[in-house]
């Protein structure tokens, strides 16, 4: 399969600071879903997946960042993670790290320029 990137995710109006987009895609060949999240007026991407169990992070809600609005945070069990690095700072997880995602933020749009996805359809 020739895979063609960049692929277009979303208008970056649709990302505010703090926010998060979810979408899905085919990561090495197998159909996840992913979100982007925005910290500090930078864009990133993870796949939508606890490293502590295979749960959406807001699998209990929609809420991606804790209440201090300065980690990403499992809503299943609150691990936390770096929202930068993905690397959980959680004790019971520490040292692991979420599956970062390769986006760019270009004019008014996102994109997914990750080799290992694509987005389909």
């Amino acid at each position: 399969m020739s895979v063609k990137h960049p692929f277009t995710i979303c208008p970056t109006q649709q990302l505010p600071e703090l926010g998060k987009f979810s979408f899905d895609l085919l990561y090495r060949g197998t159909p996840r879903n992913a979100v982007l999240v925005r910290f500090q007026g930078e864009v990133y991407g993870y796949l939508n997946q606890c490293v502590h169990m295979p749960k959406a992070l807001d699998c209990e809600n929609s809420n991606i960042f804790d209440e201090s609005g300065r980690y990403l945070q499992c809503s299943m069990h609150s691990i936390c993670y770096d929202p930068i690095s993905g690397e959980s700072l959680s004790e019971i997880c520490l040292g692991k790290k979420l599956t970062a995602l390769k986006v760019k933020e270009q004019g008014d749009w996102i994109y997914l320029v990750d080799k290992r996805a694509a987005i389909t359809g």
